[in-house]
């Protein structure tokens, strides 16, 4: 998850008592930042870097227009449990037909179809690694998004019929690339708009996206 990254990586987590998961949910659901659980132990997600928060509103905006007159919608700021032991916060995630939700407080997901991280450098290893086999064990997951906040450059891994996964990279703001189980094409200049450093495009091509 770009910009944002876990103390230590993912190396320790805070330094209390393990929890059950209902003490975690509690804990989580009134806590000022979102946590991970892995296990017993506890995992904060710091705040997010300006171009991180640009391109998770753009992306879940384009991903929510070319989405309105389907089945599936688009969240955030939404935990999955991937088991009874481990939950995890995507930056967005996709589901189609009715949310499967784990309680009354509608804050736990079990079915997502799609689900998008945007990388850094300190949780990039994160994602492409524990997180995305974590995620492979929920059987309604079937893409997974990987968006570059430094580049324009993103990742598909998509869930093949002998369960494999396959990953396409697709670069530059000239690109679009797929997401096909949801039967969706984004461009990646829509998706780059307007962020607040002119490392991705220059001035004169933001102004042409706006």
């Amino acid at each position: 998850m770009g910009g944002r990254s876990y103390n230590t990586a993912m190396g320790s987590a805070l330094a209390h008592p393990k929890m059950t998961v209902e003490e975690y949910l509690v804990y989580d659901r009134a806590s000022e930042c979102r946590n991970e659980y892995h296990d017993g132990e506890i995992f904060p997600i710091e705040a997010a870097s300006m171009r991180h928060g640009r391109i998770s509103i753009s992306l879940g905006r384009k991903l929510d227009e070319r989405l309105e007159a389907t089945p599936c919608s688009v969240t955030r700021e939404i935990r999955v449990r991937v088991n009874a032991r481990k939950f995890l916060y995507p930056d967005l995630l996709v589901y189609c037909g009715e949310p499967q939700l784990t309680d009354e407080v509608e804050d736990t997901i079990i079915n997502p179809k799609v689900i998008v991280e945007i990388l850094s450098p300190s949780t990039a290893d994160y994602d492409l690694g524990r997180k995305f086999r974590l995620y492979q064990s929920l059987s309604s997951f079937e893409e997974y998004v990987l968006v570059s906040q430094d580049e324009p450059r993103v990742e598909v891994s998509r869930r093949m019929s002998n369960g494999s996964w396959l990953t396409t990279a697709y670069e530059g703001l000239d690109t679009s690339f797929p997401i096909e189980s949801i039967g969706i094409t984004l461009p990646l200049s829509e998706i780059y708009a307007k962020l607040p450093n002119p490392n991705v495009s220059t001035g004169e091509q933001l102004a042409k996206l706006s």
